[in-house]
């Protein structure tokens, strides 16, 4: 009880239901492991009956004053709640001093006619007479508005015209944009149920489209046999142990166990795009022929449930395939961009085991097709961003570092075992323990922390800032002016090197690596260097996994003993299907209708109990590492 009462105070339960169900659980295990007849049996079985009758007494009262509430119009006939209050709107700052930070809650900002542009009062005040915006000759500073970021908005509600009752707008899933001219008859669910009941109809009759008729293509309809597979196990197994462990007959103990609606994955995305290196960083490594631009496919995989009739998303997953048509280092490269989730799956428990699963089956696919990296940033978000999802629910928490990261790598894990993946390991292992590589044998990834971070890094080189930097890793760490740890020389210095950089620099002396000449010479990148001191603390955050493809390199695929054993004793062995010459990695649409005169191709058929080890035609590997790297990726998973 005193659990219960915990997660009650820290708004751990979501229904009542789930708290009756967790009362009457403490009491009839008491009652079970203790004998009948004993004090604790005859106290928890009172109890249990005390509690049964207030809690049906609580229900009547609380049903009676919702009830009264719907009928006065007070509350909303659906939820019951009163007012729903959307987020706040999020406004970033358009000023020089400091470009796309957010503006924070309850602070004054100023604001074009547009609201477009917005500025922080202190950009404000810093702002000159000419036109703000180039090309917009009304955007000046005396045409601005001033405003505070205290906006609160409320859900609009909408009346049926059958029982004049109240309903909120999002409730009801009323379309405002098909009301325009005020005319469009609305009729509560409800009232419509009542009607359908006097026609003795049942079901429904809506015509909506729903996640179901979305475009199909191979890729997603390899993630949902394969995680519909998997439910299904996971399932079979625990009403196994359940039957087991209870007693009871198979079939009864199936009974509780199942989804709360059917899950429906799509890609929704498949676009070429074109990533253009940055001209610091063009310029620099032009002697080593570096690529101007690099091109990769981005996907968005979506995940949908159907809670009470309605698909909900739940969880969206961007990916960035760069495939063997791409110039060193983004060859056979898989980006695990960003994805992002809300906890309403029913039930809860088996979100991570099918957002694992997702990714699993996707690198699985990705492998077959002829990737041979991928890459991952585990980086959480700050408080109040997000990556895809815009909105969380109040009691959703956002993953640390550490927890962020062990979610990855048991993914990781678990695709080991399966034989997808052979080594994991992290990029600063991988590029900057090395003396000899240079930055252009890290993978040059869009939204990743390296290029913003390379090019940061080479202009204070040509601006002579080589003191120690202050840049942050990506979103963790806000920039830290703490006097207190400043040296009172001022004086900085690397722990690769432990010189004081600010004085040679002073003195005309430039690092081997830092000056353009000694770079070509051959001399240790400055570049390398102090990337590689600024993701050091948090080197695992940066976890690059070897895809088990038909052209790995052996030193490649060793995995640690344990996944060895495992994967001996369930007899796994690698099964290559190389399919990266049927389709470039790019998806069809998998319809079974003609498209452009051509019938698409029957979707592949999974294979993620492949494993390890056949390797042919092995890459090239040297000192100067693989040929792919990390990314930036999660949210809240």
């Amino acid at each position: 009880l005193g659990t219960i009462r915990k997660k009650l105070e820290n708004g751990c339960y979501h229904s009542l239901e789930e708290f009756e169900g967790h009362v009457h659980l403490t009491f009839d295990n008491a009652m079970l492991y203790n004998p009948e007849g004993s004090v604790v049996y005859n106290m928890a079985k009172e109890m249990k009956t005390k509690f049964h009758g207030d809690y049906q007494a609580l229900m009547q009262e609380l049903n009676a004053e919702e009830d009264s509430k719907r009928k006065n119009g007070e509350a909303c006939l659906l939820c019951g709640c009163e007012k729903l209050l959307f987020e706040p709107p999020v406004f970033y700052c358009n000023g020089l001093n400091c470009p796309s930070k957010r503006i924070r809650r309850n602070s004054y900002y100023y604001v074009g006619t547009s609201n477009q542009y917005h500025w922080c009062h202190q950009c404000y005040q810093e702002l000159g007479d000419q036109s703000l915006v180039p090309g917009d000759a009304s955007m000046r500073k005396e045409l601005l508005t001033k405003k505070k970021n205290d906006e609160v908005h409320e859900e609009s509600w909408v009346q049926c015209d059958r029982c004049e009752r109240w309903i909120h707008q999002i409730c009801a899933l009323f379309n405002t944009r098909q009301n325009k001219d005020q005319r469009s008859e609305y009729v509560c669910p409800r009232c419509t149920i009542a009607d359908r009941r006097k026609k003795g109809m049942s079901e429904g009759t809506s015509t909506t489209p729903m996640a179901e008729d979305l475009q199909r293509t191979k890729l997603s309809e390899r993630l949902e046999k394969h995680v519909r597979v998997k439910v299904s196990d996971y399932f079979e197994k625990a009403a196994r142990e359940k039957s087991e462990s209870e007693k009871i007959p198979l079939e009864e103990a199936k009974k509780g166990l199942h989804m709360g609606g059917q899950i429906t994955i799509r890609q929704v995305t498949s676009m070429d795009r074109k990533l253009e290196v940055r001209e610091r960083m063009k310029k620099r490594y032009a002697f080593k022929n570096y690529p101007d631009e690099f091109t990769f496919r981005c996907k968005c995989i979506v995940v949908f449930q159907n809670l009470d009739g309605v698909d909900v998303i739940l969880f969206g997953l961007y990916v960035y395939e760069h495939d063997e048509t791409n110039p060193a280092p983004n060859q056979r490269a898989v980006y695990v961009s960003y994805l992002d989730s809300v906890h309403y799956m029913r039930p809860r428990r088996m979100r991570t085991l099918i957002y694992h699963e997702i990714l699993i089956s996707y690198l699985d696919y990705v492998r077959q097709k002829g990737f041979s990296t991928a890459h991952i940033w585990a980086c959480p978000p700050l408080k109040g961003d997000d990556y895809i999802l815009y909105a969380k629910p109040e009691d959703q928490k956002t993953p640390k570092d550490d927890r962020l990261r062990q979610w990855y790598l048991d993914m990781l894990v678990e695709c080991q075992r399966r034989g997808i993946v052979g080594k994991v390991t992290n990029m600063h292992d991988l590029y900057f323990a090395h003396e000899k590589n240079d930055a252009t044998v890290v993978p040059y990834m869009d939204g990743d922390y390296f290029p913003a971070e390379a090019e940061n890094i080479i202009k204070d080189i040509e601006e002579g800032k080589t003191g120690k930097s202050n840049h942050s890793v990506g979103t963790k760490k806000k920039g830290s002016t703490n006097k207190k740890n400043k040296k009172k020389s001022g004086r900085g210095g690397t722990r690769s090197t432990g010189l004081d950089e600010d004085a040679l620099a002073a003195s005309g002396i430039l690092q081997p690596g830092m000056d353009q000449k000694s770079l070509e010479q051959g001399g240790r990148d400055f570049v390398m260097v102090k990337l590689s001191d600024t993701i050091q603390p948090m080197k695992e955050s940066f976890i690059v996994a070897y895809l088990t493809w038909s052209g790995a390199a052996p030193e490649n695929l060793v995995v640690p003993p344990e996944i060895q054993e495992y994967r001996n004793k369930h007899g796994i062995v690698s099964q290559y299907v190389d399919e990266s010459k049927e389709s470039n990695g790019k998806d069809e649409v998998n319809s079974g209708e003609k498209e452009n005169g051509k019938k698409p191709d029957e979707a592949p058929v999974s294979q993620d109990n492949a494993g390890a080890a056949q390797s042919s035609s092995a890459t090239n590997q040297t000192s100067s590492a693989p040929s792919s790297a990390p990314a930036p990726a999660p949210a809240n998973a």
